[in-house]
Parts: structure tokens; C-alpha cells; sequence
């Protein structure tokens, strides 16, 4: 597992003990082929008290993913004990927004076959987005589900790109985000949110290897929607730093650039300050998903 998995980020609060009184917090989970991430939420408190991030390499399939969370779940006490709520978040790119006019469980697979067709070892699962009033449907490993299902008993399972439309939805239309474009950058993926007033107007996810890639995406996006780059507001969130290459030219070409900032709902332990306010922005906002 060694030559797979590499952690990139360890929190833990020295004043809380994690060993006891688990059933009092949150346990906050995101998962892709290509990484994997949790967080702690202390309830009485409402402040989070941990997270712990780890980076995966060549990971190919979800029985693969499988076998490797398994793995960090038994070298991780915090993940095992008993929690009030444990939510997780699946990253894949098939998924597909339909507003809640036209939305039918009973079409769910219909509304899938548009843009891709999963294979049988699949499940159709589906999102409730209030804010957006639409619905996300998006197919989901079976034996990934059945994996979670037996180490997180109750867990409650959505797409990491609903969480993130309901989140950054509700800091536009409440005044504490104000920007016509949102990106969300993490290893391997990225999304694109565009923004008319308090409206979502655009959103996909993108792959991508390099950063020559996600500018292309980026650019290709603004143009086929008739946008200038230098006439927008543009707002950043994901494990990106100021150091990057990404953070050196994007800030070149729009009207304006910021990275997000933390959201005011939750408190933070003090070893949160180690890390910048947009990082894992998606992680510490599942909770406030239905």
C-alpha cells in the first residue's frame, strides 16, 4: 500500500480526544480513484477536530479502491468507532444534472443513457439538489457500495459535485460568496461553476493531468459561453496554493482572482490554521448536505 497511498495531510486537535466519545460527532468522508479524505466534526461544539488526507497513484478500478480503503479504514482508530452521522462523498465524471420539473425516478436510467452507459456492475443512484431544485443521477460501483455500506453502517452517500453545487449555491444567494465564476480544483478533477446573479448557469467536471489541461477546459468553456476572462470575478476552492503554477497564471487573466473563503457555519481547531481557508472546502461542507 505504501508505493499507492500517500498521506498529504494529518490534523488532529491535541485538546480533543479522539479516542472517546465518538458517537457525538460527524464523521465526513470523499472518495475517488484518486484520493481519499475524512474529517471529524465535534458536535457539542460544532467545531472540527480533525482531517486527514491521502493521495492515491494508478489506481484503476474500484475493486482496486476498494481493497485500499479497507486498508486505511484498519490503520485508522478514528474511522472505526461509533458516530452520530458518517456522510461520503463519490467523485466519477458521469453524472448528470435534471431539473426537478422533468425528474422521474421510475426514468432514472434513461436520463444516464444520454451521455454515457454504465455496465451492470453499477448501480443508479440519485441526489436530491434543493437549492438547485434538480436532481443528480450518476452510477455508483456496486461493490464500492457494498464495501462502504459494511464499514460505515448508515452512511449516508452522495456525488462530490452535488455537495458542492448546494454549497457554494447557498454562499451566493446568502451574500457570502460573491463571484460569476467558481472553480473547485482537486487531484485529477476539477468543476466549473458559472454564475448569473443567484443563479447556476453552467457546471461540469473535468479530468485532467496537467495544468496546460485544466487551462484549456477552462478557456474553451468562456468562449463557447461568449465570456471574456478579464470581465470576470473569479473565486477559487481546492487544494491549490499560492505557490502552484495554476495560482501564478490564472491571476494574470481575469478581472479579478481570490481563493475562497471557510465557511462561518463551523468553528475550526486551531491546527486547522496549518492549512489555507479554500482547501477541503467540499470535505467540511458535507455535513450541511440533506
Amino acid at each position: 500500500m505504501q508505493n499507492i497511498v500517500k498521506e498529504i495531510c494529518c490534523i488532529r486537535d491535541a485538546q480533543s480526544d479522539h479516542n472517546n466519545d465518538t458517537g457525538k460527532k460527524f464523521l465526513s468522508i470523499e472518495l475517488s480513484l484518486d484520493g481519499f479524505s475524512y474529517c471529524v466534526l465535534d458536535t457539542d461544539r460544532f467545531r472540527y477536530t480533525a482531517l486527514e488526507s491521502f493521495a492515491f497513484e494508478d489506481v484503476k478500478d474500484p475493486l482496486q479502491l476498494n481493497m485500499l480503503l479497507e486498508e486505511i479504514v484498519k490503520s485508522r482508530k478514528l474511522l472505526t468507532g461509533s458516530y452520530q452521522r458518517i456522510s461520503l462523498a463519490y467523485y466519477s465524471q458521469k453524472m448528470t444534472l435534471v431539473p426537478a420539473d422533468l425528474f422521474s425516478y421510475a426514468d432514472k436510467n434513461l436520463y444516464l443513457d444520454f451521455n454515457t452507459y454504465p455496465a451492470q456492475n453499477f448501480e443508479i443512484r440519485v441526489d436530491k439538489l434543493n437549492n438547485l431544485s434538480a436532481y443528480a443521477v450518476y452510477p455508483f460501483p456496486k461493490a464500492l457500495a457494498h464495501k462502504v455500506n459494511f464499514l460505515f453502517p448508515g452512511c449516508r452517500m452522495r456525488h462530490i459535485s452535488t455537495c458542492l453545487i448546494e454549497n457554494i449555491l447557498y454562499m451566493i444567494r446568502y451574500g457570502r460568496l460573491s463571484s460569476q465564476l467558481v472553480l473547485h480544483i482537486q487531484k485529477g478533477h476539477f468543476e466549473i461553476l458559472i454564475f448569473d446573479k443567484e443563479n447556476l448557469s453552467f457546471f461540469n467536471s473535468y479530468a485532467y493531468q496537467t495544468w496546460d489541461d485544466l487551462f484549456y477546459y477552462l478557456f474553451f468553456v468562456l468562449e463557447q459561453l461568449g465570456m471574456q476572462a478579464e470581465q470576470l470575478d473569479m473565486v477559487m476552492y481546492g487544494e491549490v496554493g499560492i505557490g502552484s503554477e495554476f495560482y501564478k497564471k490564472v491571476k494574470l487573466y481575469f478581472k479579478s482572482f481570490a481563493f475562497g473563503p471557510r465557511n462561518e457555519l463551523y468553528r475550526y481547531s486551531e491546527s486547522f490554521d496549518d492549512i489555507p481557508h479554500h482547501y477541503y472546502y467540499n470535505l467540511l461542507n458535507l455535513n450541511a448536505c440533506g
